[in-house]
């Protein structure tokens, strides 16, 4: 039996999901009290989300939700409904009959397909486990279990495309470890009159910030499935790095007082938050955050004019020095869309290797 969920049964939901992982080490949840208040909020307008559960029984056997992003409706072609929040036991009866009330919600709203997996927005929890399952995720990704790809193609989804999480360590022989000749030739090679870099200064943090956020616009804006991030998202998150993080970890490039690219890393977090299993145990995340070895190589930018100047190798290499100062021992760079091959070229210049791979599916409606 499928039905919708209620706002006030997230917490049922939210128990089944943490059932299914006991076992495993490597299930990273976000913490519970933020994800249910962000989820809740969601559900509370059923033409943008809604979420569905399984039952066998009486029992709950599986869930996932469907989503109308509005960004994604702008190219008459091909609108897109997204799924997410799927969660189920091994039960291709019960993820058939998932994907079905999706897929019927979203012809409702005009759909031309349901792909996914995400949550509630493109930057978190995006795509599914297919290699990898042995690795804790990066941080805002999840963690599945490994008959999972099977249930989604069972149910008649089909592949779209892959991101991938990409690492390197950042130290080699008890020092730091160098970069790799050819990008520090690169690097070299930037010769930009007026060319300065800087870490962002917490005296001056929204300038900063706003300066890097029309970077980022600028330099996304031919990225697949990219939309322009609101001014105010970015500074919030920002603000929020700068709070808790090394601000060495955000480095910026300047031509006179234009910004023109900018490198920003995060510790990464799932390190501590492993320990919480999805519950906010204030002791264990004090004591996770200081174990955290890896910075999180999250988002490069350099205005299009400047491409191939190598302005971005320059970046990368004040993004990793950065990450040295401020005592990390590995670097994380995910998650990356397997089309966009000008970032893969960023990452794997600097000698970062795939650890995991989410995929994206589809299927017309």
């Amino acid at each position: 039996m499928i039905e919708r969920v209620s706002p006030e049964s997230l917490d049922e939901v939210f128990d089944f999901a943490e059932s299914l992982y006991t076992a495993d080490a490597m299930w990273t949840p976000p913490l519970r009290v933020w994800e249910r208040r962000r989820l809740r909020a969601a559900l509370a307008d059923p033409e943008r989300v809604r979420l569905f559960a399984a039952r066998r029984d009486g029992a709950l056997v599986g869930t996932l939700s469907i989503l109308r992003d509005h960004s994604f409706e702008r190219t008459p072609e091909e609108k897109v409904a997204w799924f997410g929040y799927f969660e189920c036991r091994e039960d291709p009866e019960a993820a058939t009959a998932l994907f079905a009330a999706a897929a019927e919600v979203a012809r409702g709203w005009g759909a031309h397909v349901i792909r996914g997996p995400r949550n509630l927005s493109r930057f978190e929890f995006v795509g599914l486990t297919v290699e990898g399952f042995s690795r804790l995720p990066p941080m805002l990704q999840a963690h599945h279990l490994r008959y999972y790809p099977a249930l989604v193609t069972g149910a008649g989804l089909s592949y779209h495309h892959d991101v991938l999480a990409y690492e390197t360590p950042l130290v080699a022989d008890g020092g730091p470890r160098a970069l790799p000749e050819k990008l520090t030739r690169k690097a070299d090679g930037c010769d930009l009159p007026g060319l300065t870099f800087r870490r962002a200064y917490r005296r001056r943090l929204s300038r900063d910030l706003s300066a890097a956020h029309a970077v980022l616009n600028e330099a996304y804006v031919t990225v697949p499935d990219v939309h322009p991030m609101p001014r105010e998202t970015f500074l919030t998150l920002g603000r929020a790095l700068a709070w808790v993080a090394d601000p060495e970890l955000i480095q910026l490039a300047f031509i006179g007082d234009r910004g023109v690219g900018f490198a920003v890393c995060v510790p990464e977090i799932n390190e501590a938050l492993v320990r919480c299993r999805g519950r906010l145990d204030v002791g264990e995340l004090r004591r996770g955050w200081r174990t955290v070895e890896t910075a999180a190589f999250k988002l490069i930018g350099v205005v299009p004019e400047l491409r191939g100047s190598g302005l971005h190798a320059a970046m990368i290499r004040q993004i990793v020095l950065g990450a040295q100062r401020a005592g990390y021992t590995r670097m994380d760079g995910s998650v990356i869309d397997e089309r966009n091959k000008p970032m893969r070229g960023v990452v794997e210049g600097l000698g970062m290797t795939v650890y995991r791979r989410y995929r994206f599916y589809q299927q017309a409606v």
